[in-house]
């Protein structure tokens, strides 16, 4: 059974990583600073006071070092004992969760914590097992035409339930349209190709156990989850699943699917701060971003992109093919912050997150997908693609359109 993570796990990280970035990270600079200091009582032979400096802050930093690991232990000791109320028993803890999943999640898994987020569907804020009797439990007017909503990067399923200017997409869906709307959760700080494989296996799992059959997907998913969505159909295709035969639409809100321009910039800034050994530690915590935020610099959806390769030393702009379903429709849906895509705010700084030509699929060797449908909003962020009355107009659109013809299920 897996453990629950409690607000007590949450002051244990928070203490393990102010030990190990934090203080780290001043001592670090401490030492580099005291270092040129020193210089010109090296010049004339004595290294006296520097000895005498570096013994002191050596022993001031030691013992705050030992005390935050030692709180650190009596956090996480407390939290093994059940104290401290469940981190998921709040709206506000479950963001939480997701953001520290998207920041360190790859080493959370590694390390078995108990905050580590395992992909699951969601409904009211709680995990549904893909079985027979979950499924028809937790979706009693299940209908024969799924549609999954995907999030991006330290999000959760919740964040599509953000109160805008409209209803939501799920409420959309449920009052014009006949499809059911599905929520997951995921460790976004995981690689994309992992999660795909985790969410291609998942999908396995609930078609084969959905209450009624299945005869249609859509796939939504908002940035990070678009990469997401296209790794499981690269993934399931590869090894022969069935459920990629009912996907008939692939919809990408914001997707970088040439990598994104925020996650370049911390990249670049991060290989700056490093010409200066003063500097040198924030480069350092920099450096420490996840796999998955990693993988969003490159815009990297399989696991050949990456693997035996030092990606903290490449800008990303090479991809490795995948070809999308030929039998779905691909709908990108990009905006940018200016009124129109050639507004200076817009082709400079197009949602905030990622640059115009990236939602729209368009890389250094070609569009992403040849017969991609572009949809473009102007004047909004990127976060506004989670709920935006426009978005919504064109699912419901598309959801009811006819799709292209499907392959029969086994063939």
């Amino acid at each position: 059974m897996t453990p629950t993570a409690r607000t007590t796990d949450v002051a244990a990280l928070a203490l393990e990583y102010g030990d190990r970035l934090v203080l780290g990270t001043v001592r670090d600079v401490h030492t580099a600073v005291a270092h040129r200091v020193f210089g010109a009582t090296r010049i004339v032979g004595s290294r006296v006071p520097e000895a005498v400096h570096d013994a002191v802050a050596g022993s001031v930093y030691g013992s705050l070092s030992r005390v935050l690991r030692a709180s650190g232990t009596a956090a996480r000791s407390m939290a093994a004992r059940g104290v401290g109320a469940p981190v998921d028993g709040s709206r506000v803890g479950r963001q939480v969760r997701s953001a520290v999943n998207g920041l360190v999640g790859e080493e959370l898994r590694l390390m078995g914590d108990p905050q580590a987020i395992t992909m699951s569907l969601r409904r009211d804020g709680t995990d549904i097992a893909a079985t027979p009797w979950k499924l028809r439990q937790a979706y009693p007017d299940a209908t024969g035409h799924l549609v999954v909503l995907v999030h991006g990067l330290c999000e959760n399923d919740e964040s599509w339930l953000r109160r805008g200017p409209s209803v939501t997409y799920a409420e959309r869906i449920a009052a014009d349209t006949e499809a059911t709307t599905v929520l997951l959760r995921y460790n976004t700080g995981l690689h994309v190709s992992e999660n795909g494989q985790h969410l291609d296996e998942l999908l396995e799992q609930v078609v084969a156990n959905w209450p009624v059959a299945v005869h249609r997907i859509t796939l939504v998913g908002h940035s990070m989850g678009g990469l997401v969505v296209r790794a499981a159909t690269n993934r399931a295709t590869v090894a022969g699943h069935l459920w990629p035969h009912r996907v008939g639409d692939v919809v990408c809100l914001g997707t970088p699917h040439a990598g994104a321009n925020l996650e370049k910039a911390a990249h670049l800034g991060s290989r700056i701060l490093r010409f200066w050994p003063q500097s040198t530690p924030f480069g350092a915590i920099r450096d420490s971003r996840s796999a998955g935020i990693v993988d969003l610099r490159h815009g990297y959806i399989s696991a050949d992109d990456w693997e035996g390769q030092d990606l903290t030393a490449r800008w990303g702009l090479d991809r490795i093919a995948a070809a999308p379903l030929a039998h779905a429709e691909y709908h990108f849906v990009a905006a940018t912050v200016g009124a129109g895509r050639w507004h200076p705010l817009g082709a400079a700084l197009g949602d905030l997150i990622v640059h115009f030509s990236s939602a729209a699929g368009i890389g250094r060797d070609g569009p992403v997908a040849q017969a991609a449908r572009l949809e473009y909003l102007p004047s909004a962020h990127h976060f506004a693609l989670l709920n935006h009355p426009r978005v919504g107009d064109w699912l419901v659109a598309w959801i009811n359109a006819k799709p292209r013809q499907t392959r029969r299920l086994g063939s």
